[in-house]
């Protein structure tokens, strides 16, 4: 996800960067499972509990989220006005996006897949300017890639981070604008629920004091991670967006799932943030490292290589050496190419392209000289 600030070298936070990588690997092993080589385990209660546990793994995204609110705020600090720091943020998410989102609709059109398969082409401009500025499903329009619901998710926290600032810096002593934010945020959650874990990362950041004062209660990390992927995954938060709201949530009583999944994910969140235990220890090295810098990129490409793998998989491979067989060489083939394709769009799109646009900004935000103002 788009949140990375490797410019600041002195903020920089290495467990925080390796979690990154754990974030975008959860998302890659649930999309192994979603994706339809391999049918969910079924059948028996052991098989069940497997089921119950691998699609929890789409839960990464909410774990992306928790980076989000811990570093957006430190970001809107850094930045001198928060048109700046908007402007920042439209250069970070656009670099990887506008390529991946590109590629997607070519090799649909081209292939006819999902969507594509019956759309006309005016139809298809559409949907490409929707989903280019991430309407969807903030609005009810299809989205053509996969994971984009959790950029538009980014922006409207960006959006809602920016007006908070706003206000504080404007209009600090004016109550009912401060409560006119978080009614807006609270509304947003309440339609969005999984947003709610942008919540998390903002009290680590606002109470990181507290946390290192307490930091003996941070241990365990592993196991309130398991605890917020099993209570969260008991609320039944998936992919349709206006299905429920955290209001049916506590209506129907899901809220305890809710309650259990956030102060879970405050404690693992808190304790990675700090690096607090050794169980997140592994998240220093180079391995992780290397994940984390790609894990805005891994995201947004691995579910196209996943789509365009599988239909090599499934027709020549599953038929003639059997489920099993297919499903390894779909992991590890999607691995092959997404890792490689990974790194090269950061290198190239989070970059390189990202500097030289930072730069034209720059030069266009520069104040002319005496000289020529005079004229």
């Amino acid at each position: 996800m788009p949140v990375t600030d490797r410019q600041h070298s002195g903020d920089f936070n290495v467990a925080l960067n390796g979690y990154r990588g754990v974030c975008a690997l959860l998302v890659y092993f649930y999309h192994l499972g979603s994706a339809g080589v391999v049918a969910w385990p079924a059948g028996s209660p052991a098989n069940d509990a497997a089921t119950y546990l691998w699609s929890s793994l789409r839960y990464g995204v909410e774990m992306f989220f928790m980076i989000s609110g811990f570093v957006i705020l430190g970001s809107l600090l850094r930045h001198s006005t928060v048109g700046g720091f908007l402007k920042d943020r439209v250069i970070r998410i656009y670099s990887a996006w506008v390529p991946a989102l590109i590629a997607v609709t070519v090799i649909g059109v081209a292939f006819k897949i999902r969507l594509f398969a019956t759309v006309t082409p005016v139809e298809t401009l559409g949907l490409f300017v929707a989903n280019f500025f991430l309407l969807p499903p903030l609005v009810h329009m299809p989205m053509i890639h996969a994971v984009s619901w959790s950029l538009s998710y980014e922006w409207v926290f960006y959006l809602a981070a920016a007006i908070g600032v706003l206000l504080y810096r404007y209009a600090p002593q004016r109550k009912w604008d401060k409560v006119l934010w978080l009614a807006l945020a609270a509304a947003f959650i309440c339609a969005f629920p999984r947003a709610l874990f942008f919540v998390t990362g903002v009290i680590v950041f606002r109470h990181r004091q507290w946390f290192v004062q307490h930091k003996r209660w941070l241990g365990w990390p592993v196991v309130s991670f398991a605890v917020f992927l099993i209570a969260w995954r008991y609320t039944d938060v998936g992919k349709a967006h206006f299905s429920y709201t955290m209001l049916d949530m506590v209506f129907d009583g899901r809220w305890i799932g809710a309650v259990v999944a956030f102060v879970a994910a405050l404690h693992m969140f808190a304790s990675v943030c700090l690096n607090a235990s050794r169980q997140v220890a592994f998240l220093s090295s180079r391995t992780f490292q290397f994940l984390g810098l790609i894990s805005y990129s891994f995201y947004l490409w691995h579910s196209l290589v996943m789509s365009v793998v599988k239909r090599v998989v499934i027709p020549h491979v599953v038929p003639h050496y059997g489920v099993s067989v297919g499903f390894i060489v779909f992991a590890l083939a999607t691995l092959a190419i997404a890792i490689p394709l990974s790194w090269a769009s950061w290198a190239l799109f989070e970059v390189r392209i990202a500097k030289l646009v930072r730069r034209a900004f720059t030069r266009q935000s520069r104040p002319l000289p005496r000289a020529v103002n005079a004229h």
